[in-house]
């Protein structure tokens, strides 16, 4: 019970915090709960995939460097964001609910953070096995902090984007603008990842910049999105 309190409570409040940030037409709970439930099941899949390409792509890598981009970029970021995006193409991005720029930003969020649940839980409990109670707590603390924080602000990327998508009015921005949505998660989520991954000051440094910059931006895309409400005057 203690795990999964650790693991489950940062997704929570995260997922709270953004559900009040819509604050001129609140989405259906329904519809935001299968968003979350839909992130939570589709780590089962990402992780099958994530090991087949780990096998086939990044083990029999020798160069450190190039070892750590592949598993940055191709499979924690393009694995991952790619699956959440797919989830939020067949699930929302049709969907009558779907209805003003800033939900973009919640359901991308609520998929994500259903994915962050379920790697928070698996990263917890392995620290509860390996070391006890510190580890429980030492993870979950360290997660809370930025992991899962990072993959909201992926989302919120994506999002931003797709409620720019989706209410353009034209065609080819359209699709400029949901390739940007994806691309940007995958290049953020990658970047945070290799930084992570040099186990180097330096890269501790450089990661600790960029979660600021995607919080920066995850704040601003908020506020744009918010202000775009066609629910606003009411």
């Amino acid at each position: 019970m203690l795990v999964l309190l650790v693991a489950l409570a940062p997704a929570a409040a995260l997922a709270i915090y953004f559900y009040h940030k819509d604050k001129y037409e609140p989405e259906p709970l329904g519809l935001l709960s299968k968003a979350f439930f839909a992130g939570f099941a589709v780590t089962f899949l990402i992780i099958i995939v994530e090991i087949i390409v780990m096998a086939a792509l990044v083990l029999p890598v020798q160069c450190f460097f190039l070892k750590i981009f592949l598993m940055s970029f191709f499979v924690a970021g393009l694995i991952e964001e790619g699956f959440k995006f797919l989830v939020f193409r067949r699930m929302i991005y049709n969907n009558k609910e779907f209805n003003e720029p800033y939900d973009g930003i919640i359901y991308a969020v609520m998929i994500s953070l259903g994915f962050a649940a379920m790697e928070n839980i698996m990263y917890v409990m392995a620290g509860a096995f390996k070391w006890g109670v510190l580890g429980t707590f030492q993870v979950g603390i360290t997660r809370a902090m930025f992991s899962v924080p990072t993959h909201a602000f992926c989302a919120t990327i994506m999002g931003y984007y797709l409620g720019l998508a989706k209410f353009c009015g034209d065609r080819e921005r359209e699709r400029e603008n949901i390739y940007k949505g994806l691309g940007f998660a995958i290049l953020a989520h990658g970047l945070y990842d290799f930084f992570l991954f040099t186990k180097t000051a330096a890269g501790v440094l450089f990661m600790l910049i960029l979660f600021i910059f995607c919080w920066n931006f995850a704040l601003r895309a908020i506020k744009i999105q918010e202000e775009k409400s066609p629910f606003k005057e009411r």
